[in-house]
Parts: C-alpha cells; sequence; structure tokens
C-alpha cells in the first residue's frame, strides 16, 4: 500500500492512499469465500460456485462492496500504526478511484480544551414554586379519569359518550360497519374518517341519519382514501361525563392512605414540587455547563459533530418506532421527512452537547475525580432494583465489562456535574 497524501487539517489527519493490485485481488478472493457460502446459485451446491458465476448472480458491484467493508477498515488500522497516529474516535474512510484503488481516511484527533476560570461563573437557581391552579388541574384529570357516562335526554353533544349502529360504503363496497358500539364524540376524530363524528353531534336517541363524506387521502384504507363515503347512522342513546365528586370517597378510591381531599391535594403538590425541583436542577446544570464553555477554548475534529448526529437521529427514529402502531406507518413518516434537513437542524445541538462532554470530561481529569468499584456496584443494585421484573436481567447487563464502563462513566459525569453546579451556587 503507497501513502500519497498525508495532512492535518481541524483536528483531523487525512491520509490518501494507494492500494496495491495483489491487495484488492486478495479482497476481492476473500469477499468470494464469504459469500459463496451463503448464495444460492442456480446449477451449482452451496459453497461450489466459482467466483465468475458467483459475481454473475450477485453483480460486480456486490462483490467488491463486500470485499471493502473488511479491507477498508484494515488497511485504515494498518495505515494509522505505521504512521504513529493517535486516534481519538473511528475514522471514516472514502473511496476516491476505484482502479487503481485510492481511498481517503479521515482520522479524528484528540479534541484540545482550555478550561475558563469557571470561578467566574456565578448564577442564582430559579425558584421553585408550585401554583394551587397546578394542583387544580391534576386533581380535574383525575375526576376525569374515574368519570362515569350517565344517559341524558337531550341531543349528543361534542365528547359525549354515544351508541351507534354504523353502515357505509365506498364505490359499492363495505367500507367500515359496527353494530351497537360505543363511539365518543371527538373533533377531527380519523376514525372512521375525519369529519364523521361532527355529523353525530345533533342527533337524538332512536335517530337515524344518512350522510356523505369524503375520505381522507391519507386513510389507511388507501383503496377508500380520496373517494367519497356513503354512511347510514342510527343512534342508540347519548351518554353525559360525569365527573367524579371531589369526596372522601374519591380521595379512599384513589387510596386507602388518604383520609380526605386536602391529603390528596397535599400528596399532589409535593410530587409536582419534585418535579419542578428536579426540572430547575437540570436548567441550572446545563446553564452553568453552557457559561463554562462559553468561556473555554475547545477544538475537536467535525467528525464528531456527525457522529453525535448519527444518535440524534438513531434515537428519532427510536422514538417514532415507538410512537407508531406498525413499520408501514413508520416507513411512511420516515419516508415523508428530508433527512438532510433533519440533520441539519440537529447539528447546533450537536455541537453543543460534544462541546459539554468535553469540558466535563475536562473537569473531571483536572479535578481528579474517581469512581470506586464500591460505588458501581452501588449504582447497579439501585438501577437494577428499579427495573421491577427484570431486575436480574438488569443486573446481569450491567455487571458486564461494557455495562460496568457505562455506570462507572454516569457516575463521572454526574460528580463532575455537582461539582460545577455547587461551584457556581451564587451566594
Amino acid at each position: 500500500m503507497k501513502l500519497v497524501d498525508n495532512r492535518t487539517e481541524d483536528h483531523q489527519v487525512h491520509l490518501t492512499a494507494e492500494a496495491e493490485p495483489a491487495e484488492v485481488e486478495k479482497a476481492l478472493d476473500e469477499a468470494y469465500r464469504r459469500l459463496v457460502d451463503k448464495v444460492e446459485v442456480p446449477g451449482f451446491r452451496k459453497g461450489k460456485a466459482p467466483r465468475d458465476i458467483l459475481e454473475r448472480q450477485i453483480g460486480e458491484e456486490a462483490l467488491f462492496n463486500e470485499a471493502m467493508e473488511s479491507f477498508l477498515s484494515q488497511a485504515c488500522v494498518a495505515l494509522v500504526n505505521d504512521n504513529n497516529i493517535p486516534v481519538y474516535a473511528r475514522p471514516q474512510v472514502n473511496i476516491i478511484q476505484k482502479e487503481p484503488l485510492i481511498f481517503e481516511a479521515i482520522i479524528p484527533q484528540p479534541p484540545e480544551v482550555t478550561l475558563g476560570d469557571f470561578s467566574q461563573v456565578k448564577m442564582t437557581p430559579e425558584p421553585v414554586e408550585v401554583k394551587e391552579e397546578e394542583v387544580d388541574r391534576v386533581v380535574e384529570r383525575l375526576r376525569k379519569q374515574f368519570a362515569t357516562w350517565e344517559i341524558v335526554d337531550r341531543e349528543a353533544q361534542m365528547f359525549d359518550m354515544t351508541v351507534i349502529d354504523i353502515t357505509s360504503e365506498v364505490d359499492g363496497r363495505t367500507f367500515v360497519n359496527e353494530v351497537a358500539a360505543n363511539f365518543q364524540i371527538i373533533p377531527d376524530l380519523p376514525y372512521p374518517t375525519h369529519g364523521f363524528a361532527e355529523q353525530i353531534v345533533g342527533m337524538k336517541a332512536d335517530e337515524e341519519k344518512e350522510f356523505t363524506i369524503t375520505v381522507a387521502d391519507n386513510h389507511e384504507d388507501k383503496s377508500a382514501a380520496g373517494k367519497e363515503a356513503h354512511f347510514k347512522v342510527r343512534l342508540y342513546e347519548v351518554r353525559e361525563e360525569k365527573p367524579a365528586e371531589l369526596s372522601t370517597a374519591f380521595a379512599k378510591t384513589l387510596s386507602p392512605d388518604f383520609e380526605d381531599m386536602d391529603a390528596v391535594r397535599n400528596t399532589i403538590r409535593e410530587d409536582l414540587t419534585a418535579r419542578e425541583k428536579d426540572r430547575k436542577r437540570v436548567a441550572f446544570e446545563e446553564n452553568v455547563m453552557d457559561a463554562l464553555v462559553g468561556i473555554s477554548e475547545i477544538g475537536f475534529p467535525p467528525l464528531l459533530v456527525d457522529i453525535e448526529v448519527d444518535r440524534m437521529v438513531q434515537q428519532y427514529v427510536a422514538r417514532l418506532r415507538r410512537s407508531l402502531r406498525t413499520d408501514e406507518e413508520l416507513k411512511s413518516v420516515l419516508g415523508m421527512t428530508n433527512e438532510e434537513k433533519l440533520r441539519q437542524s440537529y447539528r447546533p445541538r450537536a455541537v453543543q452537547q460534544i462541546k459539554r462532554t468535553l469540558v466535563l470530561a475536562k473537569v473531571s481529569e483536572e479535578q481528579k475525580f474517581a469512581v470506586s468499584d464500591e460505588e458501581i456496584n452501588e449504582q447497579i443494585e439501585a438501577l437494577s432494583a428499579s427495573a421491577g421484573e427484570q431486575k436480574e436481567e438488569r443486573r446481569r447487563s450491567l455487571s458486564s465489562d461494557e455495562g460496568k464502563e457505562g455506570v462507572r462513566d454516569w457516575i463521572l459525569t454526574r460528580k463532575t456535574i455537582n461539582y460545577l453546579a455547587e461551584q457556581a451556587q451564587a451566594e
């Protein structure tokens, strides 16, 4: 392998190298041997197809990509070792030319951090205050949670619960059919389609109604999307929500330990106060870190930003997956997402997060903070205990070498943040 160029720019080493034809051929042959045992080739038993036949079956590009996946990483390691280059994060390797094979390896170098004088960082935490209106809102949610539905002799109104029969057709075929279905009238409800719920408003018991609605373009029934749906509805009863009465009995329903509604409100107030305290603490800590970042000199390889953006995008996709019902819905949402715009939107946050992390690491280093095995084990036990039925599984995971390292890093980070927060408290 021949080194063509070696330059350092912005905390990154850029190595350009040309591979010998024999090296590429060896990589292609190794890729063939890995694939020939996996790919079904008509007329040959697995593992017996000649390389040229396999290449025709899967395509020249596929064989080349398989070869490069292992060759480039090994070549990068060799270049780093041969040139004694320190590596801070996973290098990025790009193919510049295939014949002869020329590639560039971008190797992140260790960041450089010069801390500002954090004795200058002084702040006053925001006071924690919970207003009675906030307690009232929680109480009201509990009343609705334990509400009953009472039959009323009047026209259906928005948010009422109704019992209805639904028959409908689109293009002469059945669209939605329901018999004696409980249907709550909620504005712009997407089921059976947008606009249906509004048609039920004003109906009374034993009344029938026919109407036509254009099915929403994004309806899950693709064959009906954008078409006219003809509905027939028969309403049997209207039920009105009756929130629970504020009484000692209601308090006991929530918990036998509550003597009255005052005890309920006190518990709610304490919970809201704890949450608000935690929120204000996190905000204070972030403000302190950002202030220290602002007065420090921080240099780091730009490739770290791409790595952090990748992590943030993966978290975004994971959140989407949890909130959607099917993989098809996930693909649909991701298909409507401009990936480049999404990545650009995360970049400012990624840059700031990297700076925070580097500053915290530097403070920890200068203050010589350490984490003992005892602290790690105590934290593992605490995290395992909070896992409920998955307690043992969580303990096994955290007790692995990788798990312990993650716990160690978390404790060290917490020690450093706590230290900075204490130092920043304005007297």
